[in-house]
């Protein structure tokens, strides 16, 4: 079912403190002029605009000097506006793509090439992958040394943690495993905390008001990323979620979300670890170097 009351994001980003230098963006999205980037059929929800030039206006007022792209469920498998982005900003991106059970060699090729450095299994919006994909899809994609991202309930499947253990390649997961139940000692979300611990996960931590209410959202979803830090603080990465698709009233503030991440993460240390570091390691990001952009 498409929805017509899809919200926009909101322009006004006024932080009170800028993120570190070099701090990647893990989870953007971008949705363009359709009708020269139309949207797949099969979708859960029709986007407003949320153009590139928008998004890197934000990034640069949170301070964030490099981002990372996720291809949205609502185009399906045509990758043109997200290789056409990568390549337009190759200086400052990388991107996740979702690729169908049946890509070729050359197709994930092409796009490592443009930025690529994973793809997504969306098994809670339509016109994303099936999670019986990932077995196969974790077999084609671990010559280009990429990991499978997962956007799904753990809360629903606790199972679900342990299994993507055995992909034979690094899993992803999307806004703190994306729990319908906003308990912190829910299983699901337990389960995906050991596998942090051993090493075999990395979390994003995004997205806190896809997991608990908007009032008192910060606050709430401390609980969660407190769970995190205990386990591997360098299996940690952060992501906007901007143009925050398919959510719910009141449409947060960028601004706002990036000033959690000083209360998240208290020390320059840490939030230099999870901001710059670690995704240098998952995504392959050169060390920042402040004179390169």
């Amino acid at each position: 079912m498409m929805s017509a009351d899809y919200l926009p994001f909101d322009p006004l980003v006024t932080p009170r403190r800028r993120l570190p230098a070099g701090s990647v963006d893990c989870h953007f999205h971008v949705f363009e002029d359709p009708s020269r980037y139309p949207y797949t059929a099969n979708r859960s929800y029709t986007p407003t605009p949320a153009p590139w030039a928008s998004f890197q206006a934000m990034n640069d007022a949170i301070g964030a000097d490099r981002a990372v792209l996720v291809h949205p469920s609502v185009y399906g498998h045509d990758h043109a506006t997200f290789v056409d982005t990568l390549i337009a900003h190759s200086d400052r991106l990388r991107g996740v793509a979702v690729l169908p059970v049946d890509v070729s060699e050359a197709e994930i090729a092409r796009l490592h090439a443009a930025g690529a450095r994973g793809t997504r299994v969306n098994v809670l919006f339509a016109g994303g992958s099936q999670l019986e994909d990932a077995e196969t899809l974790a077999q084609k994609v671990a010559p280009f040394g990429w990991h499978i991202q997962f956007l799904v309930d753990v809360a629903a499947r606790p199972e679900l943690p342990a299994w993507a253990a055995g992909l034979g390649v690094p899993v992803v997961f999307d806004h703190f495993g994306h729990p319908s139940r906003p308990d912190v000692n829910d299983a699901g979300f337990q389960n995906l905390c050991a596998l942090v611990r051993e090493g075999n996960a990395w979390v994003k931590l995004s997205g806190a008001y896809r997991v608990v209410g908007p009032e008192g959202k910060w606050t709430a979803i401390r609980p969660f990323v407190d769970a995190l830090l205990r386990t591997r603080t360098d299996r940690l990465v952060w992501g906007s979620d901007w143009p925050h698709p398919n959510i719910p009233a009141p449409m947060p503030n960028d601004g706002d979300i990036a000033d959690a991440v000083f209360d998240w993460l208290d020390t320059e240390t840490l939030r230099r670890q999870v901001l710059v570091e670690n995704p240098e390691v998952l995504y392959g990001f050169a060390p920042f170097d402040a004179n390169a952009l």
